[in-house]
C-alpha cells in the first residue's frame, strides 16, 4: 500500500530559484507541491481550503515582514513552517522560531546532498503537533515568576556547585529552552550546558536571542572555556564539545557520518563521566534517539535525570526513547521543570518522591 504524498505548499518571497525548489522537493516521489502563495492573504487562504501538510517560506532577502508573514499564518493556521533562506544573514533566524516556524535552513544548492538533506528536514517537520500562536511567542520575551529565589552568594567556586546540568533537545528545543531559562534567576547556582540539533551558522543568533531574553549570561561554547555557575553554553554544531577535568571544555571533530550535530550523547556522557552524582540530565523535546545513551551513563553514574514530558513537545522522541529505556527519574510538563532544578540545588532533591 502505498503511503499518502507529503503536500507541501510554497509562500514564495522575493526568491528567484522557485523552479528549481519545486524540482528539488518533487525528485522525491513522496512530495508534491500542492500550490504557491506570493503574499501572506493568499498563503492563509490556501492553507484552509489545501489543508497541506508543510509550508516551505521562501526568503529572497531578509526583510522584517518574513516575520510577519509567520505570525500572521500561525495565529490564523496551526501548519508546520519550514523558513528556506536564499541569503547568509541569519539575523532574523530567531524571530522566524519564536514566531512558530519550526526550522530555519540556508539554501545548499542543487546537489545530491543537499537535495536529500532536504527531503529529510521535510519529512521530519510532517505530522509536528503544531498549536496556534494567536502571539506568536511574545509572550515569552516577558521573565516567568521566579521560584525558590537563590541567595546572592550561591555562585562562588565549583566545589559549591549543586550539580551539572546538561540538556539535550532537538525539534521544537528553541521555543523550549527559552521558556525553561527564563523561569531561573541571573544568580542559578550551576552551569548549564545545551546540546540543540542546529544547522551550522545558527547557533550564533539563538545565542544573541537567548541571552536577550533571560536573566543568565548565555553564551556560545567554545573549546578550553571553564564552566562557571549561572552561565548557560550552547555547544555550536559545527564541531562536537565535551567536559574534561577542571571544568574545561573539548572540541571533538565532526565526522561525515556524523547524523546529529551537535552529539547530545558526546555531552551528557562526558558529564557523567566527569561530575558523576553531581551530574543532571534534561532530554526535551526533539526527533530520533540522541541523547538517550548520555542520559543512561548519567543514571548509571548515580546523577539524576529529568525528561520534558509528551503533553508539552512539539516532537516527543528523544526524550520518549530516554523514558521507555527506564531511565528517568522524573518527568515534568515545561512549566515543571525550572521549579524541579532549582530545588535541587537548593534541597539536593527532587518535589516529591522519585516515581
Amino acid at each position: 500500500m502505498n503511503r499518502p504524498k507529503i503536500r507541501v505548499l510554497i509562500v514564495n518571497h522575493g526568491n528567484s530559484s522557485l523552479d528549481e525548489l519545486i524540482l528539488q522537493l518533487e525528485n522525491n516521489k513522496n512530495i508534491e507541491v500542492v500550490g504557491l502563495a506570493l503574499h501572506r492573504e493568499l498563503a492563509v487562504s490556501l492553507i484552509q481550503k489545501m489543508a497541506p501538510d508543510l509550508l516551505i517560506l521562501a526568503l529572497g532577502e531578509p526583510d522584517r515582514r518574513h516575520v510577519d508573514t509567520i505570525e500572521t499564518i500561525m495565529a490564523t493556521c496551526a501548519i508546520p513552517i519550514l523558513v528556506m533562506r536564499y541569503f547568509p544573514d541569519s539575523q532574523w533566524d530567531m524571530e522566524f522560531i519564536a514566531h512558530g516556524a519550526l526550522a530555519v535552513v540556508p539554501n545548499q544548492g542543487a546537489s545530491a546532498n543537499a537535495v536529500r538533506d532536504l527531503h529529510r528536514q521535510v519529512e521530519i517537520l510532517v505530522g509536528v503537533k503544531v498549536i496556534r500562536h494567536i502571539q506568536g511567542l511574545r509572550n515569552t520575551l516577558t521573565a516567568s515568576p521566579r521560584i525558590f529565589p537563590v541567595q546572592e552568594n550561591a555562585v562562588a567556586l565549583d566545589r559549591e556547585w549543586p550539580y551539572v546540568l546538561a540538556i539535550a533537545c532537538s525539534t521544537g528545543g528553541p521555543q523550549a529552552l527559552s521558556k525553561l531559562l527564563q523561569a531561573l534567576p541571573a544568580v542559578f547556582p550551576c552551569p548549564i550546558l545545551i546540546a540543540q540539533h542546529i544547522a551550522d551558522g545558527f547557533a550564533k543568533s539563538m545565542v544573541q536571542w537567548l541571552d536577550r531574553i533571560t536573566e543568565l549570561d548565555v553564551r556560545l561554547a567554545q573549546e578550553n572555556d571553564i564552566l562557571t555557575a549561572g552561565r548557560v553554553y550552547v555547544l555550536p554544531p559545527e564541531h562536537h564539545l565535551v567536559v574534561k577535568k577542571h571544568h574545561r571544555l573539548a572540541a571533538i571533530p565532526r565526522q561525515e557520518s556524523d547524523v546529529y550535530h551537535p552529539s547530545c550523547n558526546l555531552l551528557l556522557e562526558s558529564v557523567a563521566e566527569v561530575y558523576g552524582e553531581k551530574s543532571v540530565g534534561l532530554i526535551m523535546t526533539g526527533m530520533g534517539s540522541d541523547g538517550c545513551r548520555g542520559i543512561d551513563a548519567i543514571f548509571q553514574k548515580g546523577g539524576r535525570t529529568f525528561a520534558q514530558d509528551e503533553a508539552t513537545s512539539v516532537v516527543f522522541g528523544m526524550n520518549k526513547f530516554a523514558i521507555d529505556k527506564n531511565v528517568i527519574h522524573k518527568i515534568l510538563p515545561l512549566d515543571k521543570l525550572a521549579g524541579a532544578l532549582l530545588a535541587m540545588a537548593h534541597y539536593g532533591k527532587f518535589e516529591g518522591k522519585l516515581p
